[in-house]
């Protein structure tokens, strides 16, 4: 796969900075699932993607535009 994927997880620290400016103040272990969910739907969309064979993201752009395009006429 050419999508980089190191498998390193965001720290808690970056996941509280990224839900900062919500109205919502989630706990470290509401933070921590919503990580782990997250990281466990990108690896099983990288997954499908994969299958596909899909060697970009541009790729995946494209392929969306024209399906897009396709349904809108």
């Amino acid at each position: 796969m050419k999508f980089g994927t190191g498998n390193s997880k965001l720290s808690l620290a970056e996941c509280r900075k990224a839900v900062a400016n919500g109205e919502i103040v989630y706990s470290d272990e509401e933070l921590i699932k919503i990580r782990d969910w997250l990281d466990n739907m990108a690896d099983i969309a990288l997954a499908i993607i994969e299958k596909n064979g899909v060697d970009n993201i541009n790729e995946i752009i494209d392929r969306a535009n024209r399906k897009n395009k396709d349904e809108i006429t």
